[in-house]
């Protein structure tokens, strides 16, 4: 009484195990019995009775498995290990569609999950289950792809490889990979070379205009003194904060730019964004016209636009915006 198959080879020396059915075996399956599948726990009391009538030992689980009964298939009735022994080849093809089912508490489910519970104590099998999913995989990429050289090669040195791997050298893909590899980094660091330029572009646009000669940049930029801020928009302030305006090295306080000019210009939005802009204000900036006479006090200044501002003023100062947010 044993558990472990003996395999069938085609010498005594040889290691290759037969795959087809045995004389026996064709014997038995032409007899084409089918019955109704048994329960799991019949079919284990009676695999442990028939272990127990041989001599064997009923409490060894594995010995116990090996004597279970196909309940199932073309050799229904034969036990577990016999098949091993007599059909290798269809005993492979249940276990590769079994290992794809899932499993049921029905006996017929149950009946399969014992069977392969067995053969996953049997070294070889395991080997050969695994070439033969290997092969069963690159059968259907070629019949897939069409292409051919996606089919193993099954005898000589090279037995369980495809022949596409003998047909190009595994050196040659290794190159092609390398150099896969080199092309995507290239276009890698292209990419964030883009993407800096665009993000340092972006952010040159929250940066004051470039400065007039003699005007005075190394210094940080100050607050809008209060008056101002009460006569600007929000999204004005800011960028005339950092153009008009430094903070004085000693006091701290803002102190005008020492070049003034009539008309100051907003930094302009990018014409294209690969991101969302933060802040939606560069859109809505307006230009600024500063005019500040000296020593020209009493002389009456009055806005030409009719309901923006009718009172004269005397002084520099800042007009509020018109509804239409143009700046003045």
């Amino acid at each position: 009484m044993y558990a472990y198959p003996v395999f069938r080879r085609q010498s005594a020396k040889s290691t290759r195990i037969l795959m087809a059915p045995s004389g026996e075996a064709n014997l038995v399956k032409s007899s084409g019995r089918a019955e109704r599948a048994k329960p799991k726990e019949e079919v284990l009391a009676e695999a442990s009775t028939y272990v127990t009538d041989h001599g064997g030992d009923p409490t060894d689980r594995f010995l116990v498995l090996a004597h279970c009964q196909f309940q199932f298939g073309m050799y229904q009735g034969q036990r577990f290990r016999w098949l091993l022994e007599n059909s290798l080849g269809y005993a492979l093809y249940l276990v590769h569609s079994i290992s794809k089912e899932r499993a049921q508490a029905t006996p017929l489910s149950e009946n399969k999950q014992l069977f392969q519970q067995y053969t996953s104590h049997i070294r070889e099998f395991t080997e050969e289950l695994e070439k033969y999913s290997k092969k069963q995989e690159m059968q259907a990429k070629a019949r897939e792809t069409g292409d051919q050289g996606c089919l193993m090669v099954e005898f000589g040195d090279f037995q369980g490889r495809s022949m596409k791997e003998e047909l190009f050298p595994t050196a040659t893909s290794e190159e092609d990979d390398e150099e896969l590899v080199s092309a995507a980094s290239q276009c890698e660091a292209q990419l964030n070379t883009a993407l800096a330029t665009t993000v340092h572009l972006e952010a040159c646009a929250d940066l004051p205009p470039v400065a007039m000669p003699g005007l005075v940049v190394n210094q940080p930029p100050a607050e809008l003194p209060s008056h101002w801020k009460d006569q600007l928009p929000p999204f004005q302030q800011e960028w005339i904060r950092h153009t008009l305006f430094k903070a004085n090295p000693r006091t701290g306080k803002p102190e005008l730019v020492a070049q003034l000019k009539l008309w100051w210009h907003p930094p302009q939005p990018l014409l294209i964004h690969t991101q969302p802009p933060a802040s939606p204000d560069h859109f809505f900036c307006r230009p600024l016209f500063l005019w500040m006479p000296h020593k020209m006090w009493l002389f009456p200044v009055v806005c030409l636009c009719l309901g923006l501002w009718q009172a004269p003023t005397n002084s520099s100062r800042t007009v509020p915006n018109s509804a239409q947010g143009v700046g003045h």
